[in-house]
């Protein structure tokens, strides 16, 4: 069978997907995204779609605070019937900041429950900071080492906090890949971060200083607002961003026919070209996500049935040649306007089969003989086993054979025919010596016998 490698560079195609990074095949639209960095992950299929400078170091700014709510959770079950108090230390270190705040006020008792839901949609930071200080032992810095070590555990190789809200700190950084992850850790173990971080609208409960119903939140997400010009109905949740350093920051997710999505994006500039006040942001959200939802689907690359390849087979009984496929289907996210025929196809067998290309039998069915691997331009799509579709027995009478053959051309077989060789010679040397000697002592003795 010819192998199945053919690369068509269809310029039409490659305006629309061009592939990013060399270690898995992603895809970039052919819009401009106004962020400096973007991570777009399939949440149903695990799979990252897009990217754009997935490690550059940028400051999270309030996406500091899903980790803050993760933590929280791991630490307090009950939020609806656990409060903590305000301490004057968060107050102090928000002062002069213009830090957003929900109107929290030293020594005022809340539950967990509000100072969560203020948090994550309000971006509240003095909740944040309530939230640390209890959780933390009293202690916002034992809190900060809690965050840092759930980055660790989850896999963040480019993320350090040092505070629990997201205020600027030059030492507090991220990049869009861990926050990814971050948010992925968050939506797939935190049922109820999920929930609090996708509600629109909350009202807050009483406290101590406070009556009942004393403040109604909105989420700061503006594509959730049926009223905003940003809105988008397929948006939902979860984080917003913002620090002159930072520039615009959101993490969301979108739903659409069954389809999720979860979205990252840094940077994205604070003001036009104009110096008015720009939600690139927004802009970045709705078309990563409608190009995504338009274009993407779940196909079959690869099929157990397709036939990749054929080996010679030595010694085989009722076969000369092996059908190679893949070991297991192998499925992903695809653009329907790329033909899955432009990818580039590579067969490796040398380290299964003899010197000369060939396999010997027997050959079991399902047995590994080579790999199979698809890329597009450089980029790894995927690597599977190649099996033997059916087994070949081995032919006895060849193998037999083959050993004899074997055997002959072998240094002790051409080593004993050599000894024998020159035993036979030295053999017919002595019988012939022998047979002279006797002729000579014949002749002597009938020689005597005529004298007399």
């Amino acid at each position: 069978m010819k192998k199945l490698s053919v690369i068509i560079a269809a310029a039409l195609i490659f305006a629309l997907f061009v592939p990013l990074r060399s270690d898995a095949i992603t895809f970039t639209p052919n819009f401009t995204v106004n962020s400096e960095a973007a991570v777009l992950i399939n949440l149903d299929k695990d799979i990252t779609v897009y990217e754009k400078n997935p490690t550059k170091k940028i400051y999270p700014a309030s996406l500091t605070k899903i980790m803050t709510a993760m933590v929280v959770l791991d630490n307090v079950k009950d939020l609806d019937n656990t409060t903590f108090e305000a301490p004057l230390v968060v107050f102090d270190e928000l002062y002069g900041q213009g830090a957003s705040a929900v109107g929290f006020s030293r020594g005022e008792i809340a539950t967990v429950a509000d100072l969560m839901y203020s948090m994550l949609m309000y971006s509240a930071c003095e909740s944040a900071g309530i939230l640390a200080y209890n959780v933390g032992g009293e202690s916002i810095p034992n809190f900060v080492d809690m965050m840092n070590q759930k980055a660790e555990e989850i896999g963040c190789t480019g993320t350090h906090f040092v505070n629990p809200h997201g205020l600027h700190d030059p030492d507090q950084y991220t990049n869009a890949r861990d926050m990814a992850l971050i948010a992925k850790y968050a939506v797939e173990n935190y049922p109820k971060f999920v929930e609090i971080a996708c509600t629109t609208q909350y009202t807050m409960k009483a406290t101590n200083y406070q009556a009942e119903g004393w403040a109604t939140i909105y989420h700061t997400n503006k594509m959730l607002s049926t009223g905003s010009d940003f809105y988008y109905q397929y948006a939902r949740g979860l984080k917003t961003g913002t620090l002159d350093e930072s520039g615009r920051n959101l993490v969301s997710m979108a739903r659409k026919d069954g389809n999720n999505y979860l979205l990252v994006t840094l940077g994205a500039p604070m003001y036009d070209a104009e110096g008015n006040k720009a939600n690139g942001q927004y802009e970045d959200h709705k078309n990563i996500y409608e190009w995504a939802f338009n274009n993407f689907s779940y196909e079959k690359i690869l099929s157990t049935s397709q036939e990749i390849t054929e080996l010679p087979v030595l010694l085989g009984q009722d076969s000369d040649h092996v059908l190679l496929v893949p070991a297991e289907d192998y499925y992903t996210l695809w653009p329907a306007t790329l033909d899955v025929s432009t990818l580039k196809t590579e067969i490796s067998t040398e380290d299964y089969t003899n010197s000369d290309g060939s396999v010997t039998a027997p050959i079991a069915k399902g047995q590994k003989l080579g790999t199979y691997t698809l890329s597009l331009s450089g980029e790894v799509l995927c690597s599977v086993d190649l099996i033997a579709k059916e087994g070949v027995e081995l032919s006895q009478i060849d193998y037999n054979i083959m050993k004899a053959k074997a055997f002959v051309g072998s240094f002790w077989f051409k080593l004993a025919a050599g000894i024998a060789v020159v035993l036979i010679i030295a053999y017919v040397i002595i019988y012939a010596a022998a047979v002279k000697k006797r002729r000579r002592k014949m002749k002597r003795v009938s020689g005597k016998r005529r004298r007399f």
